[in-house]
């Protein structure tokens, strides 16, 4: 398993403890300069060691550009073996994306995406600092359907200050409803 952590975010969100935060486009080439050194050389280090999962996660992966996507994952394959059935998931947040980003993430052989939705509730996401609305996750979700992605999770957060059962019951239905193939509920 490789995991790679891409620490950018457009607003550190009010309850993440992760290791993110906003970042200009010179810091973010330099990361992304100083991430693909690290991968060539824990892969030789390690010796071409064979990958059967893939999960670049943050912060918000979605924010690279799709040259530095395929900087990352040309990067990946050359130093590392990648089983030809590997699972590749790359996170992301609604509102971060367009067809040619996703399209890059497509060719670079993402074959998982995980959006972090969080809720359907338009005040819980603004209690919780997120960028996006509900319905600019459902933008979002239109054009990973078109990019042709198949294998989708969707985070959500349950026991929020101020959520009822009601409004988690009502996230759950509305993401229920789009069929996604995986659903990641944290409390």
């Amino acid at each position: 398993e490789l995991y790679v952590h891409i620490p950018f975010c457009v607003r550190k969100c009010e309850y993440c403890d992760f290791l993110s935060a906003p970042a200009d486009e010179r810091l973010q080439n330099r990361y992304v300069g100083a991430l693909l050194h690290e991968i060539r050389y824990y892969g030789q280090t390690m010796g071409r060691p064979a990958l059967s999962t893939i999960y670049i996660g943050g912060g918000t992966p979605s924010l690279l550009t799709p040259e530095q996507i395929e900087q990352i994952f040309n990067a990946i394959y050359h130093t590392f073996s990648v089983n030809e059935n590997a699972e590749i998931t790359m996170e992301m947040n609604p509102g971060t994306v367009d067809i040619e980003k996703l399209h890059a993430m497509k060719a670079a052989g993402v074959n998982r995406l995980s959006i972090g939705l969080q809720s359907a509730q338009n005040e819980e996401l603004k209690m919780l600092g997120r960028i996006h609305t509900f319905e600019e996750f459902l933008e979002t979700w239109k054009l990973i359907e078109q990019a042709g992605f198949k294998n989708r999770n969707i985070d959500l957060m349950s026991a929020l200050p101020g959520q009822t059962i009601e409004s988690y019951e009502d996230t759950l239905s509305k993401v229920l409803a789009l069929e996604p193939e995986h659903i990641s509920a944290y409390s």
